[in-house]
């Protein structure tokens, strides 16, 4: 046991030594009768001490202790030396234990230093940095020493010089402190934004300079600025919003989630008649027709689903003229961001009374010709022919303007009653039986010799002298001659007791008439005949566009010849190779309800016209669909003839074999039949261009197995063989 493990009180001899501030020596014999307490163990034992005490003033900083395992006595000499070696070690000890708290107040002050929020710098006057913490390179990423002895205003952004200077001539001893937020440049070459607090310290005799302590306030500044951003987003966004609402041609509405409009936009007179002020008065669903009342109403009243945004509708609304306008309304819901409650509806209304009328137009064509395939339909199903005369009668009335009509038999030039279909006031029917009789016009005369229809309106005399004018019960009126070639010789007569405008529709549509009626006479004399007579019909229906679209003109012919060709050397035999022939007779069915705005307009159309367009296959399968005597394989045609081997194609986006064949086989065809005519828009390709264009769309946009079957197809025909197409 040693004796600094003994505790430190005045019975130990170094108690004694720091109490009195004296060395002690002690022999055996003083020690045993002193510290006669003091057990000390055998390997421990000694016989002598000295314990001089270690003092720096009166401050005791310990004792050296040096003990002797034999009894002695210190001499005057031995406690003088020992005595000078103590007094110095004591200021040796005591500057160690300074220098060590030194370091250890240095070390802390370097990492408080260094991991600091803030940068301390001390400055002179003039800017130049005299002292640099250490935080600076994490802050800035240079050290210390690399700025010291550098201007401020080296980092400094140019901007902020003139703010800093004026800051500097503003410190005074004594001052309040300055704040300034200034952006120093990062070693990196980027900005960061400084709030520096700088006082003036220079009277101070241990600094001597400008204490700034600076704080890296980036983020905040970036966050005031993007706060800043968006609510001058938001006051743009809420002006142009203001802006476009009351110079947009569409009407737009402000609806609170009560239902109570907040804005309407000043357009609402030209599309309503109704003032913004006036129409603030009114419900949401008080101008509109009652006939859409209940659509929208149950829409205001259903409870919305948490993920609604948007919602159109289609109804008509009461201008204040009282008249009626179709308009389509979009409701867009606005959401609080963040309780994402709905705080407002935006409604955006247009007019849109020019496309329901084009729609209207469509459907209204689209019955009409749905009833013409209708009437194409029950011919191939009847053999009578009086049964076929009577369909046919009942039939064009139906999809004609007039009123009532009469089926007249010629039989060598006596004209007899086959069929009556209504009946003018005051005209008994046998009086038709006598026109044949009439001293007809010569035009009149020659139409009926020619086989021609006769369209008569009620300014138009008929008889040679001329009849009064207006015909009672005959006001207008038109007369059919259907095509000789069957058993009977029919002419069918169709009038009106008002004045009617015979449309070009109609015409086209009677002439139409008068072909299939026409051939399914003549069908009805043998079985052979009949599926010639539905060829010619399903011909007609091809031709029919084509009365319609002038620019296509010889293009059902030609592309029906080269899909027998072709459907041929694929293998198609019997009824598979009739429903290919079909398909491409029928193939542009569809295109017969699109107005002749579209179709016929001479220029490039627009996306809306495109669009237009492109429902032409659906149309046209909604329209055949229906028809059992057409087999699947045709209805593929008429549907996906314009899909695409990479699903670019219309109307459902097919892909690959997804597509039916027959309308693969057929498209083939009519690319190149589209190549090869002439538009008002492009020359006519060569065969071979044409063949060129083939190849390349070959495994992108055509069946590639089909394109190279075309290829063998037409190999050595040049393009005057290709068009020659065999009388049918």
């Amino acid at each position: 046991m040693r004796w600094e493990q003994f505790p430190l009180d005045e019975e130990t001899p170094i108690g004694q030594a720091i109490r009195t501030r004296q060395p002690v020596f002690l022999g055996d014999h003083c020690f045993q009768t002193l510290f006669v307490h003091t057990q000390l163990t055998d390997s421990l034992r000694f016989k002598s001490t000295a314990v001089l005490p270690l003092l720096i003033g009166e401050r005791v900083l310990g004792t050296v202790t040096l003990s002797f395992i034999e009894d002695r006595t210190f001499q005057a000499d031995e406690q003088e030396f020992m005595q000078t070696v103590t007094d110095l070690c004591a200021p040796a000890l005591d500057r160690a234990r300074l220098q060590q708290e030194v370091d250890h107040q240095q070390i802390w002050f370097r990492t408080v230093n260094r991991n600091s929020s803030d940068i301390v710098t001390v400055s002179d006057g003039q800017g130049v940095i005299q002292y640099q913490s250490g935080s600076v390179e994490r802050i800035l990423g240079y050290t210390p020493q690399e700025l010291t002895g550098v201007s401020v205003f080296d980092i400094l952004h140019p901007e902020d010089h003139l703010a800093a200077q004026r800051a500097l001539s503003q410190l005074q001893p004594g001052s309040e402190p300055i704040s300034e937020i200034l952006r120093m440049r990062h070693r990196e070459g980027h900005w960061i934004w400084l709030e520096s607090v700088a006082t003036d310290l220079r009277h101070n005799e241990h600094i001597r300079g400008i204490l700034v302590n600076s704080r890296d306030v980036s983020k905040r500044i970036e966050a005031e600025r993007a706060r800043k951003v968006s609510v001058e987003a938001l006051q743009e966004t809420e002006q142009n919003f203001r802006r476009l609402a009351e110079n947009a041609g569409d009407l737009v509405r402000q609806y609170a989630p009560d239902g109570q409009l907040e804005y309407c936009s000043p357009n609402a007179s030209d599309l309503l008649g109704y003032e913004s002020e006036e129409l603030l008065c009114l419900g949401p669903l008080d101008l509109l027709f009652e006939e859409d009342r209940s659509v929208l109403a149950a829409a205001f009243e259903r409870q919305l689903p948490p993920d609604f945004t948007q919602e159109t509708f289609e109804y008509r609304l009461k201008r204040k003229d009282g008249s009626l306008v179709w308009v389509e309304t979009t409701f867009k819901a606005v959401r609080d961001q963040i309780t994402q409650e709905v705080a407002a509806f935006i409604t955006i209304t247009r007019d849109i009374e020019q496309r329901k009328h084009a729609e209207f137009q469509v459907k209204a064509q689209l019955d009409r010709y749905q009833r013409l395939l209708e009437f194409t339909v029950s011919l191939e199903h009847l053999t009578d022919p009086l049964t076929v005369v009577r369909e046919a009668l009942q039939r064009c009335l139906t999809l004609t303007e007039y009123e009532y009509g009469f089926a007249l038999r010629i039989d060598e030039g006596e004209p007899s009653v086959l069929a009556v279909e209504g009946q003018p006031p005051g005209m008994p029917v046998n009086h038709a039986e006598g026109l044949g009789q009439l001293p007809l016009s010569p035009l009149l005369q020659k139409a009926l010799h020619c086989r021609e229809l006769v369209v008569v309106a009620d300014d138009e005399s008929v008889m040679a002298p001329p009849e009064p004018l207006p015909r009672d019960g005959w006001r207008s009126f038109s007369v059919l001659p259907v095509p000789k070639g069957g058993a009977m010789d029919v002419v069918l007569v169709f009038g009106s007791t008002q004045a009617v405008k015979t449309s070009r529709e109609t015409r086209l549509l009677l002439n139409n008439a008068a072909v299939r009626l026409g051939h399914a006479l003549e069908r009805s004399g043998h079985l052979e005949q009949l599926n010639t007579s539905r060829e010619e019909t399903l011909r007609a229906l091809g031709l029919a566009l084509e009365y319609r679209d002038y620019e296509t003109k010889g293009h059902t012919d030609r592309v029906v010849h080269l899909t027998d060709l072709l459907g041929r050397a694929l293998g198609f035999m019997g009824p598979d190779l009739d429903a290919l022939r079909w398909g491409a007779f029928l193939h542009d069915t569809g295109k017969v309800a699109i107005p002749d705005t579209i179709l016929l307009k001479p220029g490039k159309l627009n996306s809306e016209e495109w669009a237009v367009i492109q429902r032409h296959p659906s149309i046209g399968f909604e329209m055949l669909h229906h028809i059992p005597s057409l087999p699947a394989a045709t209805l593929d045609v008429v549907r996906y003839h314009q899909e695409r081997w990479n699903g670019s194609g219309y109307p459902l986006g097919l892909s690959g074999t997804d597509i039916p064949l027959a309308a693969r086989v057929f498209a083939v065809v009519d690319v190149y039949d589209a190549l090869t005519s002439e538009r008002p828009y492009k020359q006519a390709w060569t065969h071979e261009a044409a063949i060129e264009q083939l190849c390349q769309e070959a495994g992108s946009l055509l069946d590639e197995g089909v394109v190279q079957a075309f290829l063998h197809v037409v190999k050595g025909h040049d393009e005057g063989h290709m068009k020659q197409v065999p009388e049918m």
